[in-house]
């Protein structure tokens, strides 16, 4: 695993915020495409030689959209981080990422009473194994 620059670091931190909307944002692009399917596709009214089988045509849509897979990746790789983490670690991912929270590094190394170093330390160690997941 080589190291990561500063600018990745900061790349990785920043992503890792949406991880908590990424469940909604797979719900959200399955209901776009699903109410992409419903429209009307036979505009001239008489009927088209097809059989028509629509939730076997949305589940194909839905595993050929790269924005899924891109987002189902995504979600994939996070929970295999965390999979990685030990109990500390997943504490300070928590702190630092999870739902609502707006912790600045200095507040969560207050937070699980470690110095500013430390915890700067156990986030390059996490974002790391995140990166590596993520195959970068």
């Amino acid at each position: 695993m080589s190291r990561l620059t500063k600018a990745q670091l900061k790349a990785f931190d920043e992503w890792l915020f949406e991880y908590c909307d990424c469940e909604k944002k797979i719900a959200i692009r399955k209901l776009e495409l699903q109410s992409k399917e419903n429209s009307d596709k036979n505009i001239g009214g008489s009927r088209s030689g097809a059989i028509s089988k629509p939730t076997e045509s949305i589940a194909v849509k839905w595993a050929d959209d790269e924005r899924i897979k891109s987002l189902e990746s995504f979600q994939s790789a996070v929970k295999a981080t965390l999979a990685q983490l030990d109990d500390e670690l997943t504490r300070v991912f928590e702190l630092r990422w999870g739902r609502g929270s707006l912790n600045t590094w200095e507040e969560i190394a207050e937070k699980i009473q470690t110095s500013t170093k430390g915890i700067y330390r156990k986030r390059q160690r996490i974002l790391e194994i995140f990166a590596d997941k993520m195959g970068k």
